[in-house]
């Protein structure tokens, strides 16, 4: 069992346009082409089971869009996370519409949507996911076709600290090129980081300590497809020298529990989202 949770798709018509742009942009070779049939595809050569979508509306007038596209490809195989952006005119209503098709949570890119994740703006956002117990998956750290950083592990660290009730999930282990201050800030908090593009960066023995220090039932598998072939990642972590537990703990169980609704940390807390499906109807 293999829960990719970061992979990305575009509609058919769109995809090949939307890779070129973001293939110049980070100089990056898509293993597959974007489609909902590529990813498909790169399930089966990787051995996973279920890929977790996470759009980026890069406008706030795109996401309703999105998200009704997105809601009907959830096959048991595939589960969307709802497009979200900072500056949506009534965020909780869209939340509210999420939540009642099932969504299991939305993704925020600081980068690309140009904002701080602490910015108090914000705060009704993070509230109104809290109170739907919604995940939020966050960009997190350096984005390689970007020049700016507005999400810091310090800055994560804060949101942490004012909505405790809140789950999070942090992309590239809490953030990308920046793992000192993942160390620093981040590890040991209640929060998810997830590992995609991280392993070859960090290697094996940095990666390994990573996850000890943070807790292998906070970790969760990402391949960031189509921007990293999901097989060789499964490969790579399953390589490594994690005990058996904490490597079935990364690859699926952990995704398993939180797509199901609850959040188990060390101590046990497990708050539940109640009735919502992971996948949405």
């Amino acid at each position: 069992m293999i829960i990719d949770f970061h992979t990305h798709v575009f509609p058919d018509t769109l995809a090949p346009a939307a890779l070129a742009i973001l293939q110049q942009r980070a100089d990056l070779t898509p293993a597959y082409d974007g489609t909902v049939s590529g990813l498909h595809a790169a399930m089966a050569r990787g051995g996973v089971a279920k890929s977790v979508i996470q759009p980026v509306a890069s406008k706030a007038s795109q996401v309703r869009s999105i998200n009704d596209w997105l809601a009907p490809l959830g096959d048991g195989q595939l589960v969307p996370f709802g497009a979200m952006h900072p500056d949506l005119a009534d965020p909780d209503a869209e939340l509210e519409r999420l939540a009642s098709a099932g969504f299991a949570g939305f993704k925020l890119h600081p980068e690309y949507q140009s904002f701080c994740p602490d910015e108090t703006r914000l705060e009704p956002l993070y509230a109104a996911a809290a109170k739907r117990r919604l995940v939020v998956f966050f960009h997190a750290g350096k984005d390689v076709g970007l020049p700016s950083v507005h999400s810091d592990p310090e800055t994560f660290a804060r949101i942490l600290d004012r909505f405790p009730e809140l789950t999070v999930v942090l992309a590239h282990m809490g953030g990308w090129q920046q793992w000192q201050e993942v160390t620093r800030h981040l590890v040991g908090r209640p929060v998810y980081l997830e590992t995609s593009f991280t392993m070859s960066y960090l290697g094996e023995r940095r990666f390994c300590e990573l996850i000890e220090s943070h807790g292998a039932q906070k970790v969760l598998f990402g391949s960031d497809g189509p921007w990293a072939d999901v097989a060789s990642e499964v490969e790579r972590l399953s390589s490594l020298p994690l005990p058996e537990e904490a490597r079935e703990d990364i690859l699926w169980r952990n995704a398993a529990r939180l797509l199901d609704g609850s959040r188990q940390w060390e101590d046990g807390s497990s708050p539940s989202r109640g009735t919502s499906q992971t996948t949405p109807r």
